[in-house]
């Protein structure tokens, strides 16, 4: 199988994650938009490497920096509404520490 319909899909993802992370306002679209921008990579790194080792290992290791990615993201979402009371991006005007 040619690899280059699969990198077509790949991009095809990748750009329309991306429109929908910078139209999107609320924060919980918005880290579920960046988890398909990588999503996306991990199909291009698989789909233009089949047969290399390193595309796997990079894409094994992309998969363990999404994880690690929305841990992190739902805990600053969660800590944002706490002190804001509001999930919008644009409700968000200060960040006092």
């Amino acid at each position: 199988m040619n690899a280059y319909p699969l990198a077509a899909i790949s991009f095809l993802l990748f750009t329309l994650a991306a429109a929908g992370f910078l139209t999107c306002g609320s924060l919980v679209r918005m880290l579920m938009f960046l988890e398909l921008m990588l999503n996306a990579a991990n199909i291009a790194l698989v789909a233009l490497g089949p047969a290399q080792p390193q595309a796997q290992a990079y894409a094994l290791m992309l998969f363990a920096v999404a994880a690690a990615e929305a841990g992190v993201g739902l805990a600053l979402i969660i800590a944002l509404a706490a002190a804001f009371k509001t999930l919008e991006a644009e409700n968000i005007k200060e960040l006092k520490g």
